[in-house]
């Protein structure tokens, strides 16, 4: 089993600390790593997303919506809690608790889903990967961006503390609307959409022009994981409560809850196996780029990437020792 393990998560491992070891060479800088990130978010992951969708047909779409509910409910409610708790409980700023929710509701399964998946759960990976893809990325991503963009919106206008600091009034219908064009106008919330749109309507792309696509979109997991290996670099990591309490709950607590959901449902086969091993991935590398993007609570996010991708090696083998 751990070899199964080993297989999936060290090349993850790997990548990270080559950027790590770029940016301790000065081979690379925080500024080349954000192009990278850049690069990723505009063009890389959302071709990857929409080939990804496209290359599904409608009946297989349709016929997964047990797993759909199940990565939906899976991710959605622990990032709406969580984002609500760290707002109205905890006191955090807007984009904090944006942030720290994106660490409970987004697991990295678009960027490394697929090779860490495959050799625990076959060809059905590439499934998970597009079906997460929609909830993911068609949810969380447009409301991370829609709450962080409204943030920055009245940081500007001196109406929101930032990470900083700040204060005064705004509207917040135009706040909101402008959050609301920002967040779908960027291409990573798009292009799932016209996936769908084309999987629906039965609008086939030409196999040439799907592979032409394929070929920079396959680069997500190496370049956003070596990006990331060099911002955790210029980090400070280390250890604080938000980071523990996100790190615990991304690799075992939410994944140990849908297990406990779906057993109690009578689900106890591949879709259980699937959903549990899905949520128990480490935190996505998106989550450093935002956090760097806007400015907030960097060394935060990047521990909580350093974190939970290196104790998810223990964490998934009890995982998958719990779904056999």
């Amino acid at each position: 089993m751990m070899d199964v393990i080993l297989s999936a998560l060290l090349p993850v491992i790997v990548t990270l600390a080559l950027g790590m070891l770029a940016g301790w060479r000065r081979d690379q800088d925080t500024e080349a790593a954000e192009a990278l990130n850049r690069m990723v978010l505009v063009y890389a992951l959302p071709l990857a997303l929409f080939v990804g969708t496209i290359t599904v047909s409608r009946q297989e779409l349709v016929s997964q919506w047990p797993l759909l509910l199940a990565l939906l409910a899976g991710t959605v409610l622990p990032f709406l809690l969580a984002f609500l708790a760290n707002r109205y409980l905890i006191r955090r700023t807007m984009q904090a608790a944006a942030l720290q929710a994106m660490a409970f509701g987004f697991p990295a399964i678009a960027f490394t889903g697929i090779p860490i998946l495959t050799p625990l759960i076959g060809n059905k990976a590439t499934l998970v990967v597009d079906v997460a893809g929609l909830t993911g990325n068609i949810v969380i991503l447009p409301v991370t961006l829609v709450l962080l963009s409204y943030a920055k919106e009245k940081e500007r206008s001196g109406s929101e503390k930032s990470c900083q600091g700040g204060q005064k009034e705004a509207s917040v219908l135009a706040l909101a609307s402008t959050s609301l064009r920002h967040a779908f106008s960027q291409p990573i919330v798009l292009a799932p959409l016209f996936a769908i749109a084309f999987v629906f309507t039965d609008i086939h792309l030409p196999s040439a022009l799907i592979k032409s696509l394929k070929l920079l979109g396959s680069t997500v997991g190496g370049i956003s994981l070596f990006a990331s290996g060099i911002i955790l670099q210029s980090q400070t990591i280390r250890f604080s409560p938000p980071a523990a309490v996100s790190t615990l709950a991304r690799l075992l607590v939410i994944p140990g809850l849908a297990y406990l959901a779906l057993t109690a449902l009578g689900q106890m086969g591949d879709l259980r196996k699937m959903t549990v091993l899905a949520l128990g991935l480490a935190a996505a590398p998106m989550q450093v780029i935002l956090s760097t993007r806007y400015e907030c609570d960097r060394e935060e996010n990047a521990s909580v990437l350093l974190y939970s991708n290196v104790l998810s090696i223990p964490s998934l083998a009890f995982l998958i020792w719990l779904t056999q």
